[in-house]
């Protein structure tokens, strides 16, 4: 199997390293910046699964790109237009793209520009940064991907070449030492890590403190409780197949999570980084106008945030 990374940044750079020391195929596409970083000081991922240096196989041009069976794609919701060109490239020649970036909106600009067919759906847990040098830091025990076929991709499903393509994918996680789910409704797991990430990211941005701040405080709690009801509202009216207690779920899960744990969201604003506040809780303003469902919560942080959303430097 062969994989084309593009965003070597603290997901694609686990994720990618990860199928890389495990002998796959791996090549990442990368900017002149991190190019540099990387064949200096190499691959660097400082993990609770044991650290590891890979020097990957690494390219920045169009031209030098390798066929790919899989994409990982692992970038910044805001420079999805930028990754275009290479996309269009790779699948041009039969790859298949697996989307890692925050959110959702981004599945219906894959789809809509290649189709069904050659765009996945796809999700990840874990608690990664990147340090100022360029390393990957990852800071507790999750590293889960899910992964699965589109509604509509009947190639896939039908158990031909695509699903074959899948499950080898599925097998080169395991031998990573991955945890990876081949999901039989991946819109509905990807909206339940909407519903959890948009909420959590939101509500420890706006404190500027990690989660267990939050749960301390009861006013804060509950506007907590009120964001996940907010855009568990959405996503049933969009007609997603969500478990009737989902919102306890996602409580739940907050509340067991360690106190110490925060969202990217909060570390790039911290790092003075653009914000994924369009792609996260302005999609959630978005997406309740145009079904009619009130989001005062979300419509309040995305406000707060929003002066941030370009960074110190701009986008």
């Amino acid at each position: 199997m062969n994989v084309v990374v593009i965003g070597a940044g603290a997901v694609g750079g686990y994720f990618g390293g990860r199928l890389a020391q495990a002998g796959i195929d791996v090549t990442f596409y990368v900017r002149a910046r991190r190019f540099k970083q990387l064949r200096e000081r190499g691959l660097q991922v400082h993990s609770t699964h044991g650290d590891f240096t890979l020097h990957p196989h690494l390219v920045t041009e169009l031209s030098d790109l390798p066929k790919a069976d899989i994409v990982l794609l692992a970038v910044k919701g805001y420079h999805l237009p930028s990754a275009f060109p290479v996309l269009d490239a790779l699948v041009g020649r039969g790859a298949m793209v697996l989307p890692l970036l925050n959110g959702v909106h981004h599945i219906d600009t894959l789809t809509e520009r290649y189709g069904t067919t050659h765009v996945l759906g796809g999700t990840c847990y874990i608690e990664s940064t990147l340090t100022a040098e360029g390393d990957v830091v990852h800071t507790s025990p999750m590293h889960d991907i899910v992964f699965g076929s589109l509604p509509g991709d009947s190639l896939h499903s039908s158990g031909g070449t695509g699903r074959a393509v899948l499950e080898q994918l599925q097998h080169a996680f395991a031998e990573a030492g991955v945890n990876s789910t081949l999901s039989e409704d991946i819109l509905v797991d990807m909206w339940q890590k909407y519903v959890f990430l948009t909420s959590f990211s939101a509500i420890t941005a706006s404190v500027r403190a990690p989660i267990g701040k939050v749960l301390q405080d009861e006013v804060t709690r509950n506007l907590l409780i009120q964001l996940v009801k907010e855009v568990e509202s959405i996503a049933r009216v969009r007609g997603i197949g969500l478990p009737n207690d989902l919102v306890n779920q996602v409580v739940q899960r907050l509340c067991n999570v360690s106190p110490s744990m925060t969202s990217s969201l909060h570390r790039d604003l911290e790092k003075g980084m653009p914000l994924e506040i369009n792609e996260l809780q302005g999609a959630a303003v978005q997406m309740g106008r145009q079904l009619g469902i009130a989001t005062p919560g979300f419509e309040v942080i995305y406000a707060l945030l929003h002066p941030y959303a370009a960074g110190q430097g701009g986008r």
